[in-house]
C-alpha cells in the first residue's frame, strides 16, 4: 500500500486500482477506464440492459426505486455538462438516492478562499457518493487518495477529468457496440475507427482502454498529426498486444471500419492552430463518406458535436449516438448499484 499521496501518484492507474476497491472487491472509487475488467464490464452491461427493459410498473423496477433509499449523492460539476449530469442525476434518483448539485464554482465556498480539496472533503462528509467532473485530473486523484487514507466510506465517480478520462461515457459507448457486435469475433476481427482530436479527447481515450479488454478488436486511430493519440495510451495498447493502426487518412480506411467513433475538436484544452482547424474538415463524416461505410457499420459520437457529424445523418440507421445517450442512465444506475453492493438479482 502506498504511504503517501506522492507514492500513490507514482503508481500506474492499474496499480492504483487495488486501493480504489473495497474489501469485497467492489469499486469504491472509479477514476479510470483501466479499472474495469471484462467480467465487471459485461456484468454492468447486462444489469443495465435488464433495468432498461424492465416493465415500468413491475416488481423489479419497484425494487430498483428503493434500492439505495436513504443514500445521498452529491454532483459537483466544475465543467459544463448536459448529458452526463442529467444522466447521473436521474440514475441516482431512479434507485432511490437523494441528490444535491453544485454546477458552478461561484456557488461554492471556493469564492471565500476554500481549497478545492476542502470543498470535496465537505461533500464526502455530507454524502454517500460524490460524482465529480473537473478540468484537472489531479483533483480527483488527490480526492480519491484522501478518501482512502482517511478511511471514509464515500464512493467516488469520475464524471470527466480534464482531457484524460471519462470512464462512464466509455461504458455507454461500448455497451452500444456490444449490442451490435460480437467484440470477441476473430474471423474477421472487428475494426473500430476512432476519429478526430484524439490527443485531447478523454472519451476516445477511455473507450480505447475498454476496447482493449477485447484483444481481437482492431483499433484504428485517425487524426491529424498534431492531434494524434497520446503516446502513453499507444504504448499501453502495444504492451497488451492490441492490434493498432495510426493514420492521418480517413478516406483510406473508411471502407474497412465496422464502427466509427467521431470526436469534436477539444478547444477547451489548449490552443488549436489555424492550420489544424483547416485540416479538421478531413475528419468529418460527410454524407459522401457515410455512403462508403459498410451496411452494418455503427457510428458513435460522445456529443456535443459540431460539423464532424451532420444532423442529417441522424436518420441513417447506422448512427447510434442517441441510442448511447439513452443507455447512459441505465449503465450509471448499474454502476452505482454495484458500488453499493446492490447489484444482486433481487436487489434485496
Amino acid at each position: 500500500m502506498p504511504e503517501s499521496y506522492e507514492e500513490f501518484r507514482s503508481w500506474s492507474p492499474r496499480q492504483r486500482s487495488g486501493i480504489l476497491r473495497g474489501p469485497d472487491g467492489r469499486l469504491r472509487a472509479l477514476l479510470y477506464a483501466q479499472q474495469f475488467d471484462r467480467a465487471l464490464l459485461e456484468q454492468l452491461v447486462a444489469l443495465a440492459e435488464r433495468i432498461r427493459s424492465a416493465e415500468p410498473e413491475g416488481a423489479f423496477r419497484a425494487a430498483l426505486s428503493r434500492a439505495l433509499r436513504g443514500r445521498a449523492a452529491a454532483l459537483y460539476f466544475q465543467q459544463p455538462s448536459t448529458r452526463t449530469f442529467v444522466s447521473f442525476s436521474l440514475a441516482a434518483q431512479g434507485i432511490g438516492m437523494v441528490t444535491e448539485e453544485i454546477r458552478s464554482p461561484e456557488r461554492a465556498s471556493l469564492v471565500k478562499g476554500e481549497t478545492t480539496l476542502d470543498t470535496l472533503l465537505t461533500l464526502a462528509e455530507l454524502s454517500d457518493c460524490v460524482i465529480l467532473r473537473h478540468d484537472d485530473p489531479e483533483a480527483i486523484e488527490r480526492f480519491a487518495w484522501e478518501i482512502h487514507d482517511r478511511g471514509l466510506p464515500t464512493r467516488l465517480v469520475n464524471a470527466g477529468s480534464g482531457a484524460d478520462q471519462h470512464p462512464t461515457q466509455a461504458l455507454l459507448d461500448i455497451a452500444t457496440l456490444i449490442s451490435r457486435f460480437d467484440l470477441s469475433r476473430t474471423d474477421p476481427p472487428l475494426t473500430v475507427g476512432i476519429v478526430g482530436d484524439l490527443r485531447r479527447a478523454r472519451t476516445a481515450r477511455s473507450l480505447s482502454y475498454l476496447l482493449a479488454l477485447y484483444p481481437t478488436v482492431r483499433q484504428v486511430f485517425i487524426a491529424p498529426p498534431d492531434l494524434a493519440m497520446g503516446r502513453d495510451l499507444v504504448t499501453a495498447l502495444e504492451e497488451r498486444g492490441v492490434t493498432l493502426v495510426e493514420t492521418t487518412e480517413f478516406d483510406a480506411v473508411i471502407e474497412e471500419l465496422d464502427a466509427v467513433y467521431l470526436t469534436r475538436m477539444q478547444d477547451e484544452y489548449g490552443e488549436t492552430s489555424e492550420t489544424v482547424r483547416a485540416l479538421f474538415g478531413n475528419y468529418r463524416l460527410s454524407s459522401e463518406r457515410a455512403a462508403r461505410l459498410r451496411p452494418h457499420a455503427c457510428v458513435l459520437h460522445p456529443l456535443p458535436r459540431r460539423e464532424e457529424l451532420p444532423i442529417e445523418l441522424d436518420r441513417d440507421p447506422r448512427t447510434r449516438h442517441w441510442e448511447a445517450v439513452h443507455r447512459g442512465r441505465f449503465l450509471r444506475m448499474a454502476l452505482l448499484l454495484h458500488m453499493f453492493g446492490k447489484d444482486t438479482t433481487d436487489l434485496s
